[in-house]
C-alpha cells in the first residue's frame, strides 16, 4: 500500500509518496533530490536539520560538495515562492542545518476521514450561567473587541476563561449582529487537526485538505466572529492558523481562551484573575461578605441544592473562598456540598486535599474535578518546567526570581530557571502580581497542593525541603545581620511574610532524621523575627525545643547557646512567676557570651538581668549590675547600650527615693533621644527606646507634680509604640504610663480607652506579663466610678502582682488600692494595704511613694476622728514630698491637710503652704489640681 501522507503548508500539497507537489491545483516541478530535500524537512517541521541528515536524505551514500545542498535548497525557496507561497518555509540555521517554518498540516491515509471528535463540533455558542463577579471584565474585553480582531483570555485553570468568553461572544453577537462560531478544542490531540476542526465548526464542506486557504475563502466577507477554546495544547497551530486568518480577513474577529497567549502580530492579551475574595482579617455579615465575588458565586450556586446564607457561616465562607483562591470551576464543584457538610466541615475537608470537588453533573472528563484540570495543565508542560513547579510546591506564599533561584539554582543555571519560571507564569501555572514594583509570583493552593503530590510522587521531597530549609536560613541569618541597621518598616516588610514558611521549615527538621541542627540554626536566625512581631509565645516555646534538641548535637555550638539562652531570659520576662531561674538565666547568658566574645550580647545580657532585679524590687542590687555593665563598657570602648543602662540607673534612683535626681536623669534622656523615627533594632533590648524611656518618664513627671506633661509624655510614647505597631513596646507603654497616668490624673474615661486598648491588644499576643495589670486597671477604673465591689478585685489583683513578683510600681499599687478602699468607707481594707505597702517599701528600699503613705495614714486617723495625728501626718507627708521632689503627693498631702483645717475650723495656717505647691504644680490637667483649688476657695471663704 502506497504512503498517502500527505503535508499542507500554505496553499501547497506536498504527497512525498507520489512525488508531488502541488500548489493549489497547479503542479510545481522539483527535481528529485529538491523533492527528498524538503521530505526530510516537513517530517520534523520547526525542529534544525542537520546537513548530514539532509545529504542522506537526498544523496545516500554519496560524498557530495556542500554547495549541492545549498543550490537545491535555494531551487526549492525559489520554486515555492514563484508559486505563490507567501509565508516564510525554508530558514537557514548558520553552521547547522535548515529548519521547516511555515505553519503544517500533516494528513495520513486515515486520517482523510474526519475523527469522531471532529465529527461532534457544531459551532454553536454552548449555554451558561448567568456570570458573577465579571462584569467589569465583560466590560473591558466587549470594548477591547471595538479595536482589536485577535482577543486571548489567558488565566489559570479554572478560573473561568471559557464562561466570559461564551458571554462576551454572546454580547458582542447580539450588539453587533455579527456570526458566531464556536470551536472547542479541547478534544482535538493533535494540532494538524485545528483547521479542521475549526472548518467543520463554520460548516465548511469542501476538500480538507484545504485548510486555511479554504477558511479564507469561505470567510471573505463575512460579519464573523470565532472563539476558539482551549488552545493551549495546540497552541502552535492555533497561533498559525489565528495570525493568518487575522491577517487576511478583516470582517472576522476571534477570541481565544489559552491558558497562555497564542503570541501573534496585533494579539491582544486579557488576563482573567481570580474571583475576590475577603482578606483574612475581614470583619464581615452576610451582607458585606456577597460583595466579594468568590462569597456571591459560592452563594448564588449553593442555593440551588437548598443553601440559605447565615452570619454564622461567613467566616467559613470567607476561609473557603480564599482556600480555593477564586477559581470559579473549584467554586462552582464545591457549592452543591455546601448544605450537607456546612462550611466549616467542607472547610476541613478541603484543608486536607481537593478531590472532594468531584463534579456530580456533567461535562468534560477533565471539567470533571480541579485536579483534572490541573493534571490537563501539567501534561502540556515540559519536564524541565514540570519538575520546577513540584519544586515550587514547597513556597508557602508569594517569591521573588532571587528567591527561586536562591532556593532551587541547583537544579540548572539561572537562565533555565528565569526560563522556565516565566514560561510557567506564562502558562498560568504560576500567578504573578507586583508589590512596590517588583514581579512576585505564587502557586494558587490547588495548584501547590497536586504539585507536592507530584514531588513527593517523584522522590524529590526531601532533598527539596533540604534546600528550601537551607535557603529560609539563609534568608533569616540575611534578616539578622540587617536587623542591626534596616529601617523597621523596610525589614518587616522584606521579612515579615516569610513567617509562615519559617515555622514550617523549623518543624519539618525536627521530624527529619538528622535536620535538628537545622530546626536549631533556624530558631536562632529567627529570634529577631519574634520579638519584631512580639510573639513571645512561640519564641519561648521554640527556644526551650532548640536548647533541648542543641544537648543531642554532637559539637560545642556555642554562638547557637548563647544566643538561645539569651533568648530564653527574654522570654521568661513574659512569664509568671519572676524568680531565681530568671536572673540565673541572665548571668549564664552573660558568661556565655564573654566566653564567646560578643559584646553585643553581653551588653544585652546584662541589661536584662538589671531589668528584672529591678522589675523584682531589688534596686540596689539592679545598680550593682549597671556599675558591672558601665565598667565593662569602658573595657570594650562600647557604649551603645549606654543609653538604656542610664535609664534603668535613673529609675532606680527615683524608686530608691532619690526623685529629684531620677527625674532629672529621665528628662535629659528624653531630650537626647527627642526624634522618633522608624528606626531599626525597635528590639534590640525588647522595648523600644524611645517609648521606653518616655514611659518612664511619664510616671516620674507626675510624682513631681508635672500632671499634664505627665499626660503628654505618656500619649507621645503611645502613639509612637503604635506608629511602630510593635506589641510589646504598646503594652509596656498602656500598662506602665497611659492608663495609670490617665487614672492618677483623674481622666477615668481615658483610663478606660487605654485599658480597652491593652486587653484588645494582649488578646492576640500571649503575653503572661500585662493580664494581671489590666484586671487592676479596669478595677481601678471601675473603683473610680462608684462600684464597691470592684474594691476587692483591686486587692485581688494587687495578690495577684506579688505572687507574680513583678514588682514594678508596687508601691503605687497599694497606694491605689488604699485610696480605692477609702473612697467607699472601706477603712480597714485602706489601713491593711497602707501597712502592707510601707512593709514591702522599707524591706526593698522602694522609697518614692512615702509621702504618699504618710497623707494616707493621716487620712485613716483623720477617719478615725484623731485629727491631730492627722494633721501631723498629712504635714509630714508635705514636708517629705517637698525633700524629695514628690511635688505630686505633696500636692495630695496639702489639699487634704487644708480639707481638714477647714473642717475644725482652723484653715488659714495651711492655706499658703497648699498655694505655694499648686503654684509650682501644673495649672491643669488631673483632679488633684481641681482639688486643690475647690480647697484653696473655700478655705478664703471661711476665712474672709
Amino acid at each position: 500500500m502506497i504512503d498517502a501522507t500527505t503535508y499542507c503548508f500554505g496553499n501547497c500539497r506536498f504527497t512525498p509518496a507520489r512525488q508531488s507537489l502541488l500548489c493549489g491545483d497547479i503542479p510545481i516541478r522539483l527535481g528529485s533530490r529538491a523533492m527528498d530535500l524538503l521530505h526530510a524537512l516537513v517530517r520534523q517541521p520547526g525542529q534544525v536539520v542537520k546537513k548530514s541528515e539532509l545529504f542522506e536524505a537526498a544523496w545516500p551514500n554519496l560524498f557530495v560538495d556542500e554547495s549541492n545542498l545549498k543550490v537545491n535548497i535555494a531551487a526549492l525557496r525559489r520554486a515555492l515562492q514563484t508559486s505563490g507561497v507567501d509565508v516564510p518555509c525554508i530558514a537557514t540555521v548558520p553552521g547547522r542545518g535548515y529548519r521547516f517554518v511555515a505553519p503544517l498540516t500533516v494528513l495520513g491515509p486515515r486520517e482523510a476521514t474526519l475523527p469522531a471528535s471532529i465529527k461532534e463540533i457544531d459551532g454553536a455558542l454552548p449555554p451558561s450561567k448567568p456570570l458573577v463577579g465579571r462584569a467589569d471584565a465583560l466590560a473591558a474585553i466587549v470594548e477591547a473587541l471595538q479595536q482589536t480582531r485577535l482577543l486571548t483570555v489567558v488565566g489559570p485553570a479554572g478560573v473561568g476563561k471559557t464562561s466570559i468568553a461564551i458571554a462576551a461572544a454572546r454580547a458582542i453577537a447580539n450588539g453587533e449582529d455579527q456570526a458566531v462560531c464556536f470551536v472547542d478544542l479541547a478534544a482535538i490531540e493533535k494540532g494538524q487537526f485545528v483547521a479542521l476542526a475549526v472548518s467543520r465548526a463554520l460548516g465548511i464542506v469542501g476538500n480538507p485538505i484545504d485548510d486555511v486557504e479554504g477558511l479564507v475563502d469561505a470567510l471573505r466577507g463575512r460579519n464573523q466572529l470565532l472563539v476558539l477554546d482551549n488552545c493551549e495544547h495546540v497552541l502552535a497551530a492555533v497561533a498559525g492558523i489565528a495570525d493568518q486568518l487575522n491577517h487576511a480577513l478583516h470582517g472576522l474577529n476571534i477570541i481565544a481562551t489559552s491558558r497562555e497567549p497564542l503570541r501573534c502580530r496585533f494579539e491582544t492579551v486579557h488576563r482573567l484573575p481570580p474571583l475576590q475574595c475577603p482578606p483574612a482579617d475581614a470583619i464581615l455579615d452576610a451582607g458585606s461578605a456577597m460583595a466579594f465575588s468568590a462569597i456571591e458565586l459560592l452563594v448564588r450556586r449553593a442555593e440551588a441544592h437548598g443553601y440559605r446564607l447565615e452570619d454564622a457561616d461567613v467566616p467559613a465562607l470567607a476561609s473557603l473562598g480564599r482556600r480555593l483562591d477564586g477559581i470559579a470551576l473549584a467554586i462552582e464543584l464545591a457549592a452543591p456540598q455546601l448544605k450537607e457538610s456546612g462550611p466549616a466541615g467542607l472547610l476541613q475537608m478541603l484543608e486536607r486535599d481537593f478531590e472532594a470537588l468531584a463534579s456530580r453533573g456533567d461535562g468534560m472528563s477533565r471539567h470533571k474535578t480541579l485536579t483534572a484540570t490541573l493534571r490537563w495543565s501539567y501534561r502540556l508542560l515540559s519536564e524541565s518546567e514540570a519538575r520546577l513547579l513540584r519544586h515550587f510546591s514547597v513556597f508557602g506564599g508569594t517569591f521573588a526570581l532571587d528567591d527561586a533561584i536562591d532556593a532551587f539554582g541547583y537544579l540548572a543555571d539561572e537562565q533555565d530557571v528565569t526560563a522556565w519560571l516565566e514560561a510557567l507564569a506564562a502558562k498560568s501555572m504560576v500567578s504573578v502580581n507586583y508589590t512596590g514594583r517588583r514581579r512576585r509570583y505564587r502557586l494558587l493552593d490547588s495548584t501547590r497542593a497536586f504539585a507536592n503530590e507530584r514531588l513527593v510522587a517523584q522522590g524529590e521531597q526531601q532533598a527539596a525541603m533540604i534546600a528550601y530549609g537551607r535557603f529560609i536560613l539563609a534568608l533569616f541569618e540575611r534578616a539578622e545581620e540587617e536587623w542591626t541597621w534596616r529601617p523597621r518598616e523596610d525589614w518587616m516588610a522584606l521579612y515579615g511574610g516569610w513567617s509562615a514558611d519559617l515555622r514550617r521549615m523549623i518543624d519539618w527538621a525536627y521530624r527529619v532524621e538528622g535536620q535538628a541542627e537545622l530546626a536549631v540554626r533556624l530558631t536562632v536566625a529567627a529570634l529577631p523575627f519574634w520579638v519584631e512581631f512580639s510573639t513571645m509565645a512561640e519564641s519561648g516555646s521554640r527556644v526551650e525545643k532548640a536548647l533541648s534538641a542543641l544537648d543531642d548535637l554532637s559539637g560545642d555550638h556555642l554562638l547557637l547557646r548563647m544566643k538561645l539562652v539569651a533568648a530564653h531570659g527574654w522570654n521568661l520576662c513574659y512569664r509568671y512567676p519572676f524568680g531565681d531561674e530568671l536572673e540565673a538565666t541572665w548571668m549564664r547568658g552573660f558568661e556565655l557570651a564573654l566566653k564567646a566574645g560578643s559584646v553585643e550580647h553581653c551588653l544585652r545580657t546584662k541589661i536584662g538581668l538589671a531589668n528584672v532585679q529591678s522589675a523584682m524590687g531589688f534596686h540596689q542590687r539592679a545598680l550593682e549590675t549597671i556599675g558591672d555593665l558601665r565598667r565593662f563598657m569602658a573595657s570594650v570602648d562600647d557604649y551603645s547600650a549606654a543609653p538604656n543602662a542610664d535609664r534603668q540607673l535613673f529609675t532606680c534612683e527615683f524608686y530608691l527615693g532619690n526623685i529629684k535626681s531620677g527625674h532629672a536623669g529621665l528628662e535629659r534622656l528624653a531630650r537626647e533621644h527627642a526624634t522618633f523615627g522608624n528606626r531599626g533594632q525597635t528590639s534590640r533590648f525588647q522595648i523600644d527606646r524611645f517609648v521606653n524611656f518616655r514611659n518612664h518618664l511619664s510616671l516620674s513627671t507626675w510624682v513631681v507634680g508635672q500632671h499634664r506633661r505627665a499626660l503628654e509624655v505618656a500619649e507621645e510614647a503611645l502613639n509612637a509604640a503604635l506608629t511602630l505597631d510593635h506589641d510589646l513596646s504598646c503594652a509596656h507603654s498602656l500598662a506602665l504610663a497611659a492608663t495609670p497616668i490617665a487614672l492618677l490624673c483623674g481622666r477615668v474615661d481615658l483610663a478606660q480607652e487605654r485599658a480597652t486598648m491593652l486587653i484588645e491588644r494582649l488578646k492576640s499576643r500571649q503575653i503572661d506579663t500585662w493580664p494581671p495589670f489590666a484586671r487592676f486597671h479596669q478595677a481601678a477604673i471601675d473603683a473610680a466610678r462608684g462600684e464597691r465591689e470592684a474594691v476587692e478585685r483591686l486587692r485581688n489583683a494587687v495578690g495577684v502582682i506579688r505572687e507574680c513578683n513583678f514588682l514594678v510600681h508596687l508601691p503605687l499599687r497599694y497606694v491605689m488600692l488604699a485610696h480605692a478602699a477609702l473612697s467607699h468607707d472601706q477603712v480597714e481594707l485602706a489601713r491593711q494595704s497602707i501597712d502592707e505597702g510601707v512593709n514591702y517599701c522599707r524591706e526593698r528600699g522602694d522609697r518614692w511613694c512615702d509621702a504618699e503613705f504618710l497623707h494616707l495614714r493621716g487620712l485613716v486617723c483623720w477617719r478615725d476622728g484623731d485629727t491631730v495625728s492627722a494633721m501631723r501626718r498629712l504635714q509630714d507627708a508635705i514636708d517629705l514630698g517637698r525633700k524629695s521632689g514628690a511635688l505630686g503627693f505633696a500636692l495630695r498631702a496639702a489639699t487634704s491637710r487644708v480639707q481638714l483645717a477647714t473642717e475644725i475650723g482652723d484653715p488659714a495656717q495651711p492655706l499658703a503652704q497648699l498655694k505655694d505647691i499648686s503654684d509650682r504644680c501644673d495649672s491643669s490637667g488631673s483632679t488633684d489640681i481641681a482639688a486643690a483649688h475647690v480647697a484653696l476657695t473655700r478655705a478664703h471663704a471661711r476665712t474672709a
